[in-house]
């Protein structure tokens, strides 16, 4: 999917003989404001803020990054709806993090699944090199690839621990 990003991919997604196509889902336009990006493809509904850059990604529907966030050689699947005002609200009664990508995390060589909660600052990135590691519920390492699953929430400050 990432060689789909690139200057040159493998063939073209917009081509009249084999186009592919998304479906309608009725979502605002993507808001960026400030950020770099290079070689990505951006989903439909997503938020990014100043500073951010994403470089050799995939960003899904729905995506909420925040400041300085760096993001590299990944796929965020985005979140399958919106967080409301009261949504957010009752995040901070619950002690949640809002649904999203929290300022000044780096990320590169992930799979960020759905609905990820992570918090400001974090680290996830793989600097040992690890091909595999143990299952966690909040992260694993599969062919040197960092995979978040789905619905997982990681606090401030978080970093794989090698």
């Amino acid at each position: 999917n990432l060689e789909l990003a690139s200057k040159n991919p493998p063939f073209e997604i917009s081509s009249g003989d084999f186009p592919i196509y998304t479906r309608a889902r009725f979502l605002p336009p993507t808001r960026m404001d400030g950020a770099t990006i290079n070689n990505s493809l951006i989903a439909d509904g997503c938020q990014i803020e100043s500073g951010a850059v994403i470089e050799n990604s995939i960003i899904g529907l729905r995506c909420r990054i925040g400041e300085g966030v760096q993001i590299r050689n990944s796929v965020i699947m985005g979140a399958d709806f919106y967080e409301g005002v009261e949504s957010s609200a009752s995040n901070v009664s619950q002690q949640r993090l809002p649904l999203g990508i929290g300022p000044n995390t780096v990320i590169d060589g992930a799979i960020i699944d759905k609905n990820a909660r992570i918090g400001r600052g974090v680290q996830i990135t793989n600097p040992g090199n690890i091909e595999t590691s143990e299952e966690s519920p909040q992260c694993m390492i599969r062919d040197g690839i960092i995979v978040i699953p789905r619905e997982t929430e990681l606090p401030d400050g978080w970093q794989l621990k090698a």
